[in-house]
């Protein structure tokens, strides 16, 4: 076997998953530099195979080993070590040829250990490796400072590393969880014993009870017999009574029936002429609301009409705007075109005296070249450059035309520039004051519109506040109605209880005769006190339990005295009135429970449950005294049980345990009232009606407060309406206005732009024409300063031929000025067609804005068009509507007369259908108190049927097997005879018949039990004693080669010297601590505290070899053991690895060249990122 992969994540530094694999044998070395999380590598192989101690692994808490995060990295939730082993020599006890040991622990705090991916125990992973020398306190993992404690640690802790070598460590955990059940045993057997005597001590007693129980349970069976018969009798004649009276019943109730149908056929023809009724009220309404709508519509209509002049005046202001707009601007065309006119007369004399002026310059021009052509050469040279000189005054002239033209074209912008800022400055004050007129018109219609929304919000919350008001007069009818119908509810059944009353229903024949006497004979009354039913007041809650336990007793007669019960008796004797009950004052001196033993859900004795006046006591006490409420009938049994039958126990529901242990209860029959409390019912009913009628006129009161409140704020909400309505008309127009002024702001705003776009343009052509007038200067300049040099060369010339000269230059200048004034014709021709051209196209302009300020004109004229004709409409809706609310007064008043004549109908149907009540009212009465009578003998029988039940758990269907008897009285008196049998028993105990039995079988189960537990202490003495020989055999074997072992390997690592083992007490081998004594070469016998590091270093390496040699662990981690040791040592201690890797895998953690050059293969650890450790991608093989 070997480890064949280790994986590991999220242990401290590895915080990725990491994975080293390993080859079948050799030395594997890791290497890295210190705090890369070298030894982290041994922690985790210690941690999966179960280590505990989070302080052996270098931490304080759990949560240490788990990976803590770095600045650049979270830290992990958990933390997972997996070891691989390869069992295919099957040195583990599986069944698999690859073993996977897997621990998991998570930040949380959960952990878990797997075997194979399958959740175990740690216990299962220690059994895995027992003995095989791998394991958290094996030889298999020796790390940092534990080569030191081998040696320094007490002699006795050092055992475990031998008792693991010795393969006695499985032994040795038997025989502890042997004796560990041996102690477990012995306890058990303590405790069967001490339940062996309880049960002595009580069997006895329990046979004695088991013996009295069964011979009442034979009393009780004769009993049974002998009672079943005569409850049945009696059953049989009650049974006759109650046929009889359901028979009368069953008449009664058919006219009940035949009566409610005459009843229901009332009630439908009053339900009819109800919704007829309903109809006319909502007819009615339906007509009210349309004449309150056609007032709303009118004056919603008359704001439309309002809202229509004025958006009608509103155009109108509009239109004579744009009219007088117009004005303007046809005046302004016609002067323009009068301009025009003008310019162009200009312009056609220009053209006329520009013929005479050309015809008259051929004619010098001609007359010019005919004196040319006779002058020499020279005068032609002459003369050419008198042409050259014309033709550069022409250019010249052409040039300063030009130049004049540049001077027109910036006077004509500049006059157009100064139009427009003038039009500019107009625009801009209209707009101004337009948006002052806005800004102003603006706050007004915010003024208006917050007025208008605060209208809104008030109108909402005033009518939030009427749903309110009429949600409150609602609940206060149906609070009414909820009163008024308790109200006839509860008189309704006053009535009857008094009916009840008077008739003394529900009480005894007797006792109603009696009860009807003494309300006559005044001299029979002096001795009467009442009623028991009438004389306590008890509690509802309590009520059925105190009735149950009364039984008749509730109708017995309080007397005074004897005699005035004597007296009462023989009146009902004398008139054969049936047989009473009496209760004289003067013989009851009470006899209450002094003490009792209560228990859980006990409530009280019955007495002090009842209130009554203080003379009754004695009384009260006798009938009540001795009997205690309880909650539930589980805790009325555990009472009787607690206090031996002792007293009468009811439960809330009217269940009975008697003291002979009998039980009563089941259902109970509804009644409609009973004689008890009957009295105090009808004086508590009074009051309550009187409170209903009180509740009644208050809420009544506080709904005609509302109803007053509501039509005041009706009032107000009306007013809040017209004032909307006002507002309305008012934000419209504004809004209107605004609408107008908003549209002349930006008609003003685009003109505006439009002027300064167009002032913009001019001074960029101004621009233009100043940078070419520069040039044409320029261009002149150069032009004189030639024909001045030319003018120079033909004075000189024309001194010479002075008169030729003269003429020609007459004509010349005649020529010259012919051509200025030519040029000066165009020049004017060109100005005249510029201003012409302007005015055209401001013309056009201003032609342009007159159609679209018509269009706007006729638009207002054919929206007042439209407005006008609307309010003829509504003009014409307000005739309809108010010929409609005088059609619909006359259906109205109609409508009233028959809602009136219908109101008689229903009155007088409901006066029948009262009658009817009446009449059903009193069949019920009869009906009720058949009931009442059938539901006295059904209670009878019920009784009977009960106490068969309660006291022999049989039901008359299956009891036809019991005798009925014939001598009823001789069958009472062997009742009699047979109950006082059972009384004389005492205290008897059912359940000790049952309990003896359970008892005496636990007894003997217990001596069996005892028996087991005294044979498997022998047998664990037996088997501890085995496995300590085994032990002491097997150590003292194996000890005595790891001695002969650990001096031939001292010797091999040290060069010579001498190393032994031994007992410190041979007679306790298992126990007793082992001393470690070593002589170096050259050296005394001496303590090993006496040693250098690096002899102790060595000597525990030796130790160490020496028990590899006798049980090599399949595998071994070295945590840098050899650090103390010196190079030459350090070679040794390699080369011993070497020899012993032949059976034992190494994985050595070390930072000495000596091992690394040992190991077969090496792992790099390193720490590329802070914190976190990482083995080089590459393993290094030797």
């Amino acid at each position: 076997m070997y480890l064949k992969r280790l994986e590991i994540q999220g242990f401290k530094s590895f915080a990725d998953r990491t994975i080293l694999e390993f080859q079948g044998g050799g030395i594997t070395a890791v290497i890295g530099p210190n705090g890369s999380g070298k030894s982290n590598i041994s922690d985790a192989i210690r941690w999966c195979l179960g280590e505990q101690s989070i302080k052996s692994l270098r931490g304080s808490k759990s949560e240490d080993i788990i990976f803590a995060g770095t600045q650049a990295r979270k830290p992990l939730s958990f933390a997972e070590v997996e070891m691989t082993f390869d069992n295919s020599d099957n040195v583990l006890n599986i069944e698999f040829q690859e073993v996977t040991i897997k621990r998991k622990i998570y930040r949380t705090g959960e952990s878990g250990y797997f075997i194979n991916n399958v959740p175990c125990r740690l216990k299962d992973i220690i059994e895995l490796f027992m003995d095989t020398g791998i394991g958290r306190d094996g030889y298999s993992i020796i790390g940092q400072g534990r080569i030191d404690e081998i040696l320094s640690a007490k002699s006795e802790d050092r055992r475990h590393i031998f008792e693991e070598a010795a393969g006695i460590v499985k032994y040795r955990v038997r025989k502890e969880e042997s004796e560990k059940k041996l102690e477990q045993t012995k306890l058990n057997l303590i405790r069967i014993n001490d339940i062996l005597t309880e049960i002595e001590s009580t069997i006895e007693p329990l046979k004695e009870q088991s013996d009295k129980a069964k011979k009442y349970l034979d009393l009780r069976e004769n009993l049974k017999n002998i009672e079943v018969g005569l409850i049945l009798t009696k059953i049989d004649s009650t049974k006759q009574k109650l046929t009889e009276i359901q028979e009368n019943k069953i008449i009664f109730e058919e006219n009940d029936k035949n009566e409610n149908n005459k009843l229901l056929k009332l009630q439908s023809e009053r339900e009819e002429l109800k919704l007829k009724y309903e109809q006319i009220i909502e007819e009615i309404e339906r007509i009210q609301n349309i004449s309150s709508e056609s007032k709303t519509q009118l004056e919603k209509i008359n704001s439309n009409i309002n809202l229509s002049n004025e958006r009608i005046l509103n155009n109108n202001e509009n239109i004579s705007r744009l009219e007088n707009t117009i004005t303007e601007i046809t005046n302004s065309i016609s002067e323009l075109t009068e301009e025009k006119e003008n310019k162009n007369f200009k312009k056609e004399n220009l053209a006329k005296n520009k013929e005479l002026f050309d015809k008259e310059l051929s004619e010098k021009q001609a007359e010019l070249n005919k004196i040319t052509q006779t002058l020499s050469e020279k005068a032609k040279e002459i003369e050419e450059k008198k042409k050259i000189i014309e033709e550069n005054t022409e250019l010249k002239y052409e040039l300063q035309q030009k130049f004049n033209e540049q001077e027109i074209i910036i006077k004509n912008s500049n006059d157009r520039i100064k139009q427009l800022e003038k039009d500019l400055v107009s625009i801009i004050s209209n707009l101004d004051k337009n948006r002052i007129i806005k800004n102003e018109r603006l706050l007004q219609f915010k003024k208006i519109e917050n007025n208008r929304n605060k209208s809104i919000l008030e109108l909402s919350k005033k009518q939030e506040q009427i749903n309110q008001i009429e949600l409150k007069i609602k609940s206060f009818d149906e609070k009414i109605n909820s009163y008024q119908s308790e109200k006839r509810i509860k008189e309704s059944k006053v009535k009857f209880l008094e009916e009840l009353e008077r008739e003394k229903e529900g009480y005894a024949k007797a006792v109603k005769s009696i009860i009807t006497e003494c309300e006559k004979n005044q001299v029979l009354n002096q001795g009467y006190k009442g009623v028991i039913a009438n004389i306590i007041k008890v509690d509802n809650k309590y009520a059925t339990a105190i009735e149950m336990l009364l039984g008749a007793s509730i109708q017995n007669i309080v007397t005074k005295t004897e005699q005035d019960a004597k007296t009462m008796i023989e009146y009902l004797r004398n008139n054969n009135l049936g047989r009473a009950s009496f209760l004289p004052m003067t013989t009851f001196k009470g006899n209450k429970l002094d003490r009792y033993k209560s228990v859980e859900g006990t409530i009280g004795i019955a007495s002090d449950l009842i209130s009554y006046e203080k003379e009754y006591d004695g009384i009260m006490q006798n009938l009540l005294g001795k009997s205690i409420i309880v909650d539930s009938m589980e805790n009325a049994i555990k009472l009787a049980k607690e206090n031996r039958y002792s007293f009468r126990i009811a439960t809330l529901e009217g269940d009975i345990i008697t003291p002979s242990g009998s039980m009563t209860g089941g259902s109970l029959a509804k009644k409609t009232s009973n004689i008890l409390g009957r009295t105090e019912e009808i004086k508590t009913l009074k009051r309550e009606l009187i409170k209903l009628e009180e509740s009644i006129k208050q809420l009544e009161n506080q709904k005609e407060e509302f109803s007053k409140s509501n039509a005041e704020q009706i009032d107000s909400i009306e007013k809040l309406k017209e004032e909307m309505q006002q507002n309305e008309i008012i934000f419209a127009t504004e809004q209107e206005k605004m609408n107008s002024i908003n549209k002349e702001v930006t008609a003003l705003e685009n003109e505006k732009n439009k002027k300064q776009q167009e002032i913009s343009n001019h001074n960029e052509n101004v621009e233009k024409s100043n940078n070419n007038k520069l040039m044409i200067s320029k261009n002149i300049s150069e032009i004189v300063e030639k024909c001045t040099k030319l003018n120079d060369e033909i004075t000189e010339y024309a001194q010479k031929h002075q008169t030729d000269q003269e003429n020609i230059d007459i004509l010349n200048e005649d020529i010259t000025n012919l051509k200025i004034s030519v040029s000066s014709f165009e020049e004017s021709n060109l100005s005249i067609d510029e201003i012409i051209e302007r005015i055209t196209s401001e013309i056009e302009s201003k032609t342009i804005n007159i159609e679209n300020y018509k269009k706007e004109i006729i638009q207002l004229k054919e929206k007042n068009s439209e407005l006008e004709q609307l309010i003829k409409e509504l003009e014409q809706s307000i005739l309809k509507i108010k010929t409609e609310v005088e059609n619909s007064q006359e259906r109205q008043n109609e409508l009233k007369q028959q809602r009136i004549k219908e109101n008689e109908r229903i009155s007088e149907i409901e006066k029948t259908i009262e009658k009817q009540f009446e009449t059903i009212r009193d069949i019920k009465e009869q009906i009720v108190k058949i009931g009442m009578k059938e539901t006295n003998i059904n209670e009878a029988i019920t009784t009977l049927i009960n106490e068969l039940w309660t006291e022999y758990e049989i039901t008359p269907n299956n009891a036809k097997q019991f005798e009925r008897p014939t001598n009823i009285k001789k069958v009472e008196e062997d009742v009699k005879k047979l109950r006082e049998e059972i009384k004389q028993l005492g205290s008897i105990n059912i359940d000790s018949i049952e309990e003896y039995k359970k008892t005496e079988e636990r007894y003997t189960q217990m001596n069996e039990q005892r028996y087991d537990l005294e044979t498997t202490i022998a047998k664990l003495h037996e088997v501890i004693a085995q496995m300590t020989e085994t032990m002491k055999k097997r150590f003292k074997e194996k000890f005595e080669i790891i001695n002969t072992n650990f001096n031939e390997t001292f010797k091999e690592l040290f060069g010579g010297g001498m190393a032994k083992i031994s007992l410190e007490d041979e007679e306790n081998i298992l126990d007793c601590g082992i001393d470690i004594q070593v002589q170096p070469t050259g050296k005394k016998l001496q303590n090993m505290m006496l040693l250098s590091g690096g002899e102790r270093a060595l000597t525990a390496i030796a130790l160490l070899f020496a028990i590899l040699k006798i049980n090599p662990s399949p595998f071994c981690i070295l945590d840098e053991i050899e650090a103390a040791l010196d190079d030459v040592n350090v070679y040794r201690y390699a080369e011993y690895l070497k020899k012993l890797n032949k059976l034992t895998q190494f994985l050595i953690i070390t930072h000495r060249k000596g091992s690394m050059e040992a190991a077969g293969a090496v792992y790099g650890v390193t720490m590329e990122e802070n914190g976190i450790s990482k083995m080089l991608s590459i393993s290094l093989k030797k």
